[in-house]
């Protein structure tokens, strides 16, 4: 049985044990895929690492792209033991690994190039580079490391709520979830809040606070298998949330 047969396609686990495997080309397939895919989701945590450590937005972009493109090119999967269990951590090492050894010149990647290259458009560079911005303001002084963790969690949430938006859409009840979506990150809301939301939903307030409880309990299981995707022991899941939620100053 492959690998596919086992566990989804987007999975730290799978691409860290297809590195074991030689000569099987449909599971190292799958698990370059996986890593695509991962690398995908969570370059704004790296972006905006290098951005704080002085970089310029054009080096940080060339460096990114051409990070990634390398790290798919030249097939790092054989690289990724157990003993980088975390894919947050691994990404956060070979990065700093290559940007330390490669000049802009020789990192620089030309956008639309050939299928080996990673791809980022630039609008998306524009959206990395506001939240940039914005953390720059609010943390300044604070050490890049911590502010990428603090990203990288960011990153996990947003994931999770975007695929649940999708759901949701598909079912017809996008605005729904569009007008319940806030509380998943929120705390606490007022009263009044919740009157006029029970009401624009034509909802008893009973009926929203179950709705309410039952959409943060979906979110916190879909969040806990977004942290699942990026460790090599999904058992660690739970130890791994909780350090990024320690990076956002909250509890999960």
């Amino acid at each position: 049985m492959t690998l596919a047969g086992r566990i989804p396609s987007t999975r730290w686990s799978l691409v860290v044990r297809a590195g074991k495997i030689s000569g099987n080309a449909p599971d190292r397939q799958l698990a370059r895929q996986s890593l695509e895919e991962l690398c995908a989701i969570y370059w704004p945590a790296l972006y905006g690492y290098l951005r704080r450590r002085g970089r310029s937005r054009q080096d940080a972009e060339d460096l990114i792209q051409g990070f990634f493109a390398d790290l798919l090119k030249r097939d790092s999967i054989s690289a990724a033991d157990a003993s980088r269990g975390r894919f947050r951590a691994f990404l956060y090492s070979s990065l700093d690994h290559y940007a330390a050894n490669e000049h802009r010149r020789e990192t620089a990647v030309k956008r639309g190039g050939n299928t080996s290259t990673f791809s980022i458009d630039a609008e998306s560079f524009d959206s990395a580079d506001r939240s940039f911005a914005s953390d720059r303001i609010a943390d300044h002084g604070t050490d890049p490391a911590v502010l990428f963790d603090r990203q990288w969690a960011l990153c996990l949430i947003g994931q999770t709520i975007a695929e649940l938006r999708t759901e949701y859409e598909a079912k017809g009840k996008g605005e729904w979830f569009a007008k319940l979506a806030p509380m998943l990150t929120e705390t606490e809301s007022d009263a009044n809040s919740r009157t006029q939301l029970a009401a624009d939903l034509g909802m008893s307030a009973t009926a929203l606070k179950v709705a309410i409880h039952r959409l943060r309990a979906t979110y916190r299981a879909r969040l806990l298998d977004a942290v699942a995707q990026t460790i090599e022991n999904p058992d660690d899941s739970g130890r791994e949330r909780q350090c990024l939620f320690d990076a956002l100053g909250r509890h999960s």
